[in-house]
């Protein structure tokens, strides 16, 4: 029978998980959240275990999610997938409205993102196009995770655990501008090669 073992650790909660599947696991953590909502909103996260394994990433996408959508912050730092870098995924089309995207490691869109459509990341989403999207970046907790678009006009953007609105720009721009997490939030701001360096010595 499916466990998942909850522990308190250098103030994280580890979700230790045991062998099991799917399908139990998401039940097992709607039940614990829902009964003792308090004790995990604002709570960072850790997965661990065995059980991991055994799931596909998109079903560790949706049990993350579960925790996003309970308030709980992703601290994932011992869980191997986000150490992956050779799932990023290179998309040569436009992402159609609707669409849904999810990568271990970095996406990288040769086109637009349609408005309604989704893109989930362990690492960078590039957009050589306009983003009209949802982007979640970092999605595993790396808080040095961007978007960039050639034209940033986003539905919502996500980096690790922090969140931010629509830009409200409809309009093509004349130069790209990329999101990044500084001082705890998320700032858009225009790219060069130059500045981007400097962000990065900064963090």
């Amino acid at each position: 029978m499916a466990s998942i073992k909850i522990k308190g650790i250098n103030n994280n909660l580890v979700f230790v998980f045991e062998e099991g599947n799917y399908s139990d696991y998401i039940q097992i953590l709607k039940d614990k959240f829902a009964a003792n909502q308090q004790l995990f909103e604002g709570s960072p996260v850790i997965f661990k275990g065995k059980g991991l394994n055994s799931l596909s990433f998109e079903d560790i996408s949706n049990l993350q999610q579960l925790c996003l959508e309970y308030g709980m912050i992703l601290n994932n730092i011992e869980l191997n997938i986000n150490r992956s870098y050779s799932k990023d995924i290179f998309i040569h089309r436009n992402v159609r409205s609707g669409q849904k995207i999810h990568s271990e490691g970095s996406v990288i869109v040769w086109g637009d993102v349609h408005e309604s459509s989704e893109i989930i990341a362990g690492n960078d989403i590039i957009i050589l196009g306009k983003m009209e999207g949802i982007a979640h970046a970092g999605f595993y907790g790396n808080t040095e995770s961007i978007v960039f678009a050639l034209n940033l006009c986003p539905g919502q953007i996500r980096i690790a655990s922090k969140l931010s609105g629509s830009t409200g720009k409809k309009g093509k721009q004349i130069f790209p501008e990329f999101a990044y997490l500084y001082d705890d939030s998320i700032c858009i701001k225009e790219y060069n090669s130059r500045d981007n360096l400097d962000r990065i010595k900064i963090l």
